[in-house]
């Protein structure tokens, strides 16, 4: 079971993160903790790098492999060849991680995987971590701490990893880096074995019998001691074996641990960690062995798409290619109906992003545009007054309204420009995504870049194409002001009210001599019973034809107010009376008798201006004409 985990270990390495999680352990500690010591003591060998700081700096994934062979030997996954001596596999493992790490003490989560053939040794794997870490040392990041931490938290985490935490016995256990940080992830303990070493270093008089027998911090697994050849019997080359046999006199004749000697110990532990390992994998196998199916049929599928390498003729090569082109069209034909999903559901994506654009941002764009920000109260009135020329602006004219309104139609030119380029945007993004999972284009570079190229140049046509139908539609909007719209007679009144309410003034002279125009206010008609007034319907003649309105006729303000109906609180025209004769006189249809009012010239070169009045009697136009004569004249009294 185990090698056969190792087979699909290195398959899955070039990878990174494995698609499946594989069962391992994984040994944790603080550096200094005896990590090393231990693998060691598990291989039989000296080939780990020592030295001040940390030493492991990249993951190493040690596969025990018992074979029956004249001379052990390692071997790496990276070199094909056989290494009989250790001294070189330390050498090479040392020259690894400087070419990925450097060599300033920095790390790498790119593993290192070693396989050591020995009928010595136990069918086992391992993955050595980096010890943990609190202070930079050297030419450290600042953060090495926190990497390490990340790196270590990543692969235990993993269901299916073992956790070998190892804690040196002359410390606190409360203190153990290595059993703090298998909590996080495995807080009952469950898969979490703990490994104590440095049992002969402890102060004379204390002991870790109670840790042993899971007095202290209970884990499902227990723990195991062993006792590592010190510094002095690493630099006076001591044999392994003569270190296991003092690690078995140790606890054979240690009081304290005499009774637990049978289950302590390195080779006690490796047979333990072996007998661990092979029971979870018979656990995990069934999922691991589906998965497996799972991911050989999808990749068959997927090489059945790419068609035969064999392909010779130029007819089955012009068939993949069409195949693979078609495949992309039904690809993204797919995406634009919302049959795929994109890898985050939190967002909007695809056609919902565009139906999104059109709907929202862009209503919200237009929305935001303010009349008043275009169109100030004097360009109304200059565009009222270079409508009608040296003619006075009796009444609202047509053109400064069409004049008006094509500024203000022109302004969503740059909304609707920019709705163009966001959906060119979107749909870039689009295809860029279809593209990548259209495997059978992928498998053919050249043939992916074409077919990027043809769509993007044909994006940038229909974009430069849209933004001139975009803009021809403006343009046609701005060439025909239609005022028949049934949407337009909503608002005509107010319209016409507001055009009038900036009906040009006579010019007022301003303090530097330039004569400006000023804006008439909105008067409101005085209702009190102390203002002597008339008011009353009356028609208005406006381009040759009679247009129903309503007029008041004011004493104190001697002016004649027009409104369009007797519900408005603002005239649309307001007739000052000063110097104006009336007459009253038959109108072309009659049945209309009038009341032509003329207005005084203001300047030699002024035109005489006449206002009419329509009344549907002769009686009523005359008594209106004396309440005119009695308002221009201040008489007072009706």
């Amino acid at each position: 079971l185990i090698p056969m985990v190792n087979q699909l270990q290195e398959a899955f390495a070039p990878l990174g993160i494995p698609p499946i999680d594989l069962p391992q352990i994984a040994v944790v500690g603080s550096q200094s903790s005896g990590k090393s010591s231990v693998l060691e003591s598990l291989v039989g060998y000296d080939f780990l790098p020592r030295g001040t700081g940390i030493c492991t700096r990249r993951p190493l994934v040690l596969q025990l492999l018992n074979e029956n062979v004249d001379q052990d030997y390692a071997q790496f996954a990276h070199i094909t060849r056989r290494i009989y001596s250790f001294d070189d596999v330390k050498k090479t493992i040392q020259a690894e991680t400087d070419r990925v790490a450097g060599n300033t003490k920095g790390v790498s989560s790119e593993p290192i995987i070693l396989r050591v053939h020995s009928k010595n040794v136990v069918n086992l794997t391992l993955v050595d971590l980096p010890g943990l870490t609190k202070v930079p040392v050297g030419d450290q990041p600042h953060n090495i701490s926190d990497v390490i931490r990340s790196m270590v938290l990543d692969i235990i985490s993993r269901p299916n990893c073992i956790i070998l935490a190892v804690t040196p016995a002359n410390g606190d256990l409360a203190n153990s880096d290595g059993l703090q940080i298998a909590r996080e992830v495995d807080p009952q303990g469950q898969r979490t074995i703990g490994v104590l070493t440095k049992l002969d270093l402890m102060d004379q008089g204390t002991d870790a019998r109670e840790i042993l027998e899971g007095k202290v911090y209970p884990l499902y697994h227990g723990y195991v001691a062993v006792v590592n050849r010190s510094q002095k019997d690493i630099d006076t080359s001591k044999s392994m074996k003569s270190a296991l046999m003092a690690e078995k006199d140790f606890f054979s004749t240690n009081a304290a641990y005499s009774h637990l000697a049978q289950r302590q110990g390195t080779m006690y532990l490796s047979k333990k960690l072996n007998s661990i390992l092979e029971d979870h994998i018979r656990a995990c196998m069934p999922d691991i062995s589906h998965r497996v199916k799972v991911m050989l049929r999808d990749a068959q599928s997927e090489l059945v798409q790419y068609g035969d390498d064999d392909t010779q003729t130029e007819q089955q090569q012009r068939a993949i290619v069409l195949n693979a082109i078609t495949r992309f069209c039904q690809n993204f034909h797919d995406y634009m109906n919302g049959n795929c999903r994109h890898k985050d559901q939190s967002i909007l994506y695809g056609p919902a992003r565009l139906r999104h654009i059109f709907t929202v941002e862009f209503r919200q764009h237009v929305n935001t545009l303010e009349s008043r920000d275009a169109l100030s109260d004097e360009d109304i009135h200059t565009v009222r007054r270079n409508a009608v020329g040296v003619h006075a602006d009796l009444f609202v004219p047509n053109a400064a309204f069409e004049t008006l309104v094509k500024q203000l139609i022109l302004q969503l030119e740059e909304p609707a420009a920019a709705c163009v380029r966001t959906v060119s945007e979107e749909l870039k993004q689009l295809l860029r995504d279809v593209l990548e999972i259209s495997k059978e284009i992928g498998r053919f570079e050249e043939l992916r870049e074409r077919v990027w190229r043809e769509c993007m140049q044909l994006l940038s046509e229909r974009t430069r194409a849209t933004g001139e139908f975009v803009q021809n539609i403006i343009n046609m909007e701005v060439a025909y002001i239609n005022t028949d719209n049934p949407e337009f007679e909503k608002i005509r009144t107010g319209v016409y009210r507001l055009m009038a309410a900036h009906q040009s003034m006579p010019p007022k002279e301003t303090s530097d001599g330039v004569a400006s125009v000023s804006t008439p206010s909105k008067p409101t008609p005085s209702k009190s019973s102390g203002e002597d007034m008339r008011e009353g319907p009356a028609g208005v003649l406006v381009r040759d034809q009679w247009k129903p309105h309503y007029i008041r006729v004011s004493s104190s303000s001697k002016q004649l107010e027009v409104f369009v109906s007797k519900q408005d609180s603002a005239p649309i025209r307001q007739v000052p009376l000063e110097g104006c004769s009336f007459k009253v006189v038959d109108g072309d249809d009659g049945k209309t008798n009038c009341i032509e009012i003329s207005l005084p010239r203001r300047s030699f070169f002024a035109t005489a201006e006449t206002v009419s009045l329509g009344f549907p009697g002769s009686d009523e136009a005359r008594t209106w004409v004396n309440s005119l004569n009695k308002a221009r004249d201040s008489g007072g009294g009706w």
